[in-house]
C-alpha cells in the first residue's frame, strides 16, 4: 500500500507535466491559461477528496477499492492529454489556426475532471488504508504522495522529456497504474481485479485510435516531414508544394522560402545602423534571416542565439541555405537573455525575432531590465530592432496603449526610439540621440544602394510609403495619445497580461472580457482585502465549530501561500536567470521535496507528541516570514546583480523552505481537525481538499492577475499579511 500511494504521486506529476506541455503545444498559452489549468486541476481534486470520496468510502475495503480504481486513474490521465491534443480536430480548425481563448478555458476545465476527481478519491482511500485508528490523520499519505511527485517530477523533467514524446510520457500513466495494480493483486490473490483490467485496456485502445485520427486531421494537405518533442517545445516540419513550414508548439516559427518576412525583419534595422560589422540575432536565424544579414559585405561576424539546437539541426537537413557554409556565422544554443548577461561582446546591430509577450517566458524580452541589457551591449551608434503586430490604417485604443507601453519601456534604456507603422510595427532604438531621431526613407535607400543590397520587397517604394511624413506623424500621435501606459518590468510583468487581453479581444473572448476588469490594481486591492476579511471572519465566527473553522482557515492560507510562492519562484527565476528548463524543473522538484520533508517531520511529531493549537500558531507565524525572505532575496539581487550564485542558491533554499512549511502544517492541522470533529466524522480527505481549494485560488490569482498587475513585491507582502492575520486569529482562539 505504501508503494501504491507513492505511485499516486508519481502518476499525478507525470500527468500534470504532460498536461501542461500539451497545453503549450496545442494552444498559444500564457500564464492566464496555465493559471486556469492549475485552478481546475486543484479544484477538481479538492472536490474528489473532500466530497465525492465520502460516497466511495461506503463500498468495501479501501485497499481493494483503491486498486480497482487505480487503472482508471491512469487511463483518465492519458485521456486528458489526448483530449487537449484533439481540440483542433473536435472544433474543426484549419491547419495553423489558433484555438480561441474561450475554447481553451473550457478544454482545460473539462479535460482532467475525471482524472482529478478520481485522484482525490484515491488519496482519501489511501488515508483510510494507512491511518492509525488511535490517532487518525492523513500525514503519512500526504508525505508519500509528495515524495512520489518530487522524485518523479525531477526525473521526468530532466531525463524523460529529453528522450520520449509528450504522448509517450502520458502513456506512462496507464502503464504504471496497470503494473502496480497487477503487482498488488497478485500479492493479495485478487483475481477479480486482474480480470477487470481488460475494460480500461479496451477504452485506452479507443482513445489511442481517436488520437491518431485527430493528428492526421491537424496537418491535412501537408506532408509531415518530421515531428519531435524536445525539452523546450514540440517542433513540427511540414511541406506543401515548395513551401516548408516550421512549427513550434501551436505557432508557425517561419515558412521557407519567405523572403518578404525575412527582408522586413532584417533590412530595416540593418539599414538604420551607420555601422554593420558585428550583428547579434536573438531568437533564431534559419528561414532566411541569416542569409539576409549576410548580404552585407561589411558584416564580419553574425552571432545567432537560439535556445533549441534541434531547430538548427532540422533546418540544416530540410533547408538549403547559404549561412550553413559561411564562416562568419557563429551559432550559440542558449537562452538569449542569459547569453547577453554573460557575454562581454558589443554589437553594431541587435535583431530580436522573439514572439510577442503572450507569456512570462517571452515577456522577459520586453522588460525595462532586458532593454537595459541590450543597450549595454551595443556600440556607440548601434541599433536595436524588433517587431510587434500593429495595424495599417486604424489603431484601436487597446492596441495603441500596448504599443505605446512597449515604447515607454524601451525609452527607460534608450534615449532615442522610433516606431515605424504598418501591419507589423518596427521598433528601432539607439543609445545615442540623433542617429535615428530624424531618419528619412531617403537615408535608407541611399545606404542600400551604397551597400549593393538586392531585395525584392524592402525597396525604395516600400520605404517611401512606410516612412512617409504623414504615416510617421500618424503612428507617433496615436501612441502619444494612448492613455494608461505602463512600464513592463521583471518584477511587474504586466506586458504579457496586456497582450493576452488584446489577443482575447481579437478572438472575441467572452471569458477574457469578464476577467479584464480584474486587471486593475485598485480592484485587486479590494479583492485582496475581501479575502483577508473573509478568512478572518470565517475563523472568528462564534459557535461550537469555531475551533474547526480556525484550523480550516490555516490550511486555506497555507495552500494559497505554497502555490503562490512556487509560481512566483518560477516566474522570478525565469526573469532573473533565463529560461533554463532543467534548473526550473529542479526548482519545482525542490518545492515538492520540501513538502515531503515537512510532511515526514510533521507526521512524526504528531505520532510521538500529539498536536495542539499552539503548534499550528508557531508554524503559521513562521510561514508569514517566508514571503518576507523572498522579498529580501529579490531586493538583494537588484542591489548586487553580479552575485548570481548566491541569489540562485537562495531560490532553491527558500523554495525548499516554502514546501517544508506547508508539509509541517498539514499533518498537524489534519490531526487536530479530526480530533475536534469527533469520532462521528470520517473526513479522510477533507483537509486535503481544503488545502487544494486554497491552492487553486492562489494558482489563478497569483499567476494570472496579481503578479503581472500588482507586481511581485505586492504579492509577497500580501502573503505575509495573510499568514500573519491567520496567526493572529489562532492566537485569539488560544486566548478564548
Amino acid at each position: 500500500m505504501l508503494l501504491s500511494i507513492f505511485t499516486l504521486g508519481v502518476l499525478a506529476i507525470t500527468a500534470q507535466t504532460a498536461f501542461l506541455r500539451e497545453i503549450l503545444a496545442t494552444f498559444r498559452s500564457g500564464e492566464l491559461i496555465i493559471g486556469a489549468a492549475l485552478l481546475f486541476w486543484l479544484l477538481w481534486t479538492a472536490a474528489g477528496s473532500g466530497w465525492v470520496s465520502r460516497i466511495a468510502m461506503r463500498y468495501g475495503s479501501s485497499g481493494r477499492l483503491f486498486h480497482r480504481l487505480l487503472p482508471w486513474y491512469g487511463v483518465f490521465g492519458y485521456f486528458g492529454v489526448a483530449l487537449i491534443a484533439d481540440i483542433p480536430f473536435i472544433i474543426r480548425l484549419t491547419p495553423g489556426e489558433l484555438v480561441p481563448f474561450d475554447i481553451q478555458f473550457i478544454a482545460v476545465a473539462l479535460a482532467f475532471l475525471p482524472f482529478n476527481i478520481l485522484g482525490g478519491i484515491l488519496f482519501s482511500l489511501g488515508v483510510k488504508a494507512l491511518e492509525n485508528k488511535k490517532l487518525p490523520f492523513a500525514g503519512e499519505t500526504f508525505t508519500l504522495e509528495a515524495l512520489g511527485s518530487a522524485l518523479a517530477g525531477v526525473f521526468i523533467s530532466i531525463v524523460l522529456v529529453t528522450f520520449i514524446s509528450n504522448h509517450q510520457l502520458a502513456l506512462l500513466c496507464p502503464l504504471t497504474a496497470y503494473t502496480v495494480t497487477l503487482y498488488w493483486s497478485l500479492r493479495h490473490s485478487q483475481k477479480g481485479i486482474i480480470k477487470g483490467l481488460a475494460i480500461p485496456v479496451i477504452i485506452l485502445g479507443f482513445i489511442l485510435w481517436g488520437n491518431k485520427q485527430a493528428f492526421n486531421y491537424l496537418y491535412r494537405g501537408q506532408e509531415i516531414l518530421r515531428q519531435i518533442d524536445t525539452k523546450y517545445s514540440r517542433l513540427s516540419i511540414t511541406r506543401r508544394g515548395e513551401m516548408i513550414a516550421f512549427y513550434s508548439d501551436a505557432d508557425v516559427l517561419f515558412n521557407a522560402p519567405d523572403p518578404e518576412t525575412s527582408e522586413y525583419v532584417v533590412h530595416i534595422p540593418m539599414l538604420a545602423a551607420p555601422l554593420r560589422r558585428s550583428v547579434l540575432v536573438l531568437g533564431g536565424g534559419p528561414g532566411g534571416i541569416l542569409d539576409e544579414v549576410l548580404k552585407y559585405k561589411s558584416v564580419e561576424t553574425v552571432t545567432c542565439v537560439e535556445l533549441d539546437p534541434n531547430l538548427f539541426s532540422l533546418a540544416e537537413k530540410y533547408l538549403d541555405e547559404d549561412w550553413n557554409r559561411d564562416p562568419r556565422v557563429r551559432t550559440v544554443f542558449a537562452d538569449g537573455r542569459a547569453f547577453i548577461e554573460k557575454t562581454d561582446a558589443t554589437f553594431d546591430v541587435i535583431i530580436m525575432t522573439m514572439p510577442p509577450p503572450l507569456s512570462g517566458v517571452t515577456n522577459r524580452y520586453y522588460t525595462s531590465e532586458f532593454f537595459q541589457l541590450a543597450a549595454s551591449h551595443l556600440t556607440e551608434e548601434g541599433i536595436f530592432g524588433f517587431s510587434l503586430p500593429g495595424a495599417e490604417n486604424f489603431i484601436p485604443d487597446d492596441l495603441a496603449r500596448f504599443l505605446a507601453s512597449i515604447r515607454e519601456t524601451l525609452r527607460t534604456a534608450f534615449p532615442s526610439v522610433t516606431v515605424l507603422p504598418g501591419i507589423t510595427c518596427h521598433y528601432l532604438a539607439c543609445t545615442k540621440t540623433g542617429v535615428i531621431d530624424s531618419l528619412r526613407w531617403e537615408d535608407l535607400t541611399d545606404r542600400q544602394t551604397e551597400s549593393g543590397i538586392e531585395t525584392a520587397y524592402v525597396r525604395d517604394y516600400y520605404l517611401r510609403y512606410t516612412m512617409s511624413p504623414e504615416r510617421m506623424d500618424f503612428i507617433r500621435s496615436r501612441l502619444d495619445a494612448a492613455g494608461d501606459t505602463f512600464v513592463n518590468t521583471d518584477t511587474q510583468p504586466i506586458g504579457f497580461f496586456a497582450r493576452t487581453l488584446l489577443q482575447g479581444k481579437l478572438d472575441r473572448s467572452h471569458i477574457l472580457s469578464r476577467i479584464e476588469p480584474l486587471g486593475n490594481s485598485g480592484v485587486l486591492l479590494i479583492l485582496m482585502g475581501i479575502m483577508l476579511v473573509s478568512i478572518a471572519g470565517y475563523a472568528l465566527l462564534p459557535g461550537k465549530s469555531s475551533a474547526r473553522r480556525s484550523i480550516v482557515a490555516t490550511i486555506i492560507s497555507v495552500g494559497m501561500t505554497g502555490i503562490s510562492l512556487e509560481v512566483l519562484a518560477i516566474m522570478a527565476y525565469q526573469s532573473l536567470f533565463g529560461f533554463l528548463y532543467g534548473r526550473i524543473a529542479l526548482l519545482t522538484g525542490s518545492f515538492m521535496a520540501g513538502l515531503a520533508i515537512g510532511g515526514w517531520a510533521g507526521t512524526r511529531r504528531v505520532e510521538r507528541h500529539g498536536v495542539t493549537p499552539a503548534h499550528l500558531l508557531f508554524v503559521q507565524a513562521g510561514i508569514a516570514v517566508i514571503p518576507l525572505l523572498w522579498l529580501m532575496l529579490i531586493r538583494y539581487h537588484a542591489a548586487f546583480p553580479g552575485a548570481t550564485v548566491l541569489t540562485e542558491a537562495g531560490f532553491y533554499v527558500l523554495t525548499v523552505l516554502a514546501g517544508m512549511a506547508g508539509g509541517l502544517q498539514f499533518p498537524a492541522a489534519d490531526a487536530l481537525y479530526r480530533q475536534t470533529a469527533g469520532s462521528g466524522s470520517s473526513g479522510e480527505g477533507f483537509m486535503y481538499g481544503v488545502d487544494l481549494a486554497g491552492s487553486s485560488v492562489g494558482a489563478l490569482l497569483t499567476a494570472s492577475l496579481m503578479i503581472p498587475v500588482m507586481g511581485m513585491t505586492a504579492v509577497l507582502l500580501f502573503l505575509a499579511v495573510l499568514n500573519g492575520v491567520t496567526a493572529c486569529v489562532l492566537w485569539l482562539r488560544l486566548r478564548v
